[in-house]
């Protein structure tokens, strides 16, 4: 009896011993759960953080974008002052001595200083008269018939075009020739 008593424990034993280790078992997996949890509630946070730091960022740089901007227009305003001042002693000058000479050769030195101004900002005007039409530079108004023009040359500009560090700010408007035909100017 022993012995089938002493069998008979040993599967209790067993069970026993599984449940033990199971419990110890989801234990260990509550453990392991809850400080799965925890780090991904901090790695959440880091997430949080992160979000707001690059927010935070994104409106320092639109702010120092701003300031850099007014700096810039400050600067031209402050170069472009003088011209305006060129502009009203022309204009002063001109209405006091009555003389469309000095108020030309006036004018003509302050458009100088305002080209130089605008150079100075990598402002350059765009070549036309006698070039080739570029669609990408210029910007066509009006054919006209020519002779004495290879076709597609540009024969007069009725408004300069500017670029500015390379890039084309305002095309210039132009006549390009065209050959051939009754000689009359054509509106595109």
């Amino acid at each position: 009896m022993e012995q089938s008593g002493g069998s008979g424990n040993a599967p209790a034993q067993e069970d026993t011993l599984e449940e033990a280790a199971g419990a110890a078992g989801s234990g260990d997996l509550l453990a392991q759960l809850e400080a799965e949890r925890a780090r991904a509630e901090e790695e959440h946070q880091r997430y949080l953080r992160a979000l707001a730091d690059f927010a935070n960022y994104k409106k320092r740089v639109a702010e120092q974008e701003s300031r850099l901007r007014q700096f810039a227009t400050r600067e031209l305003v402050l170069k472009i002052l003088p011209i305006i001042d060129d502009f009203e002693r022309a204009l002063t000058s001109a209405e006091e001595s009555q003389n469309f000479e000095a108020l030309r050769d006036g004018l003509v030195m302050t458009l100088r200083k305002l080209m130089t101004v605008l150079e100075s900002e990598g402002v350059q005007p765009i070549e036309a008269v006698g070039r080739e039409f570029d669609p990408s530079m210029h910007e066509a108004v009006m054919r006209v018939e020519d002779s004495e023009h290879p076709e597609n040359t540009i024969v007069h500009e009725l408004q300069k075009g500017y670029t500015l560090a390379s890039e084309v700010i305002r095309p210039s408007r132009v006549s390009v020739a065209v050959s051939g035909g009754s000689g009359q100017e054509e509106e595109e």
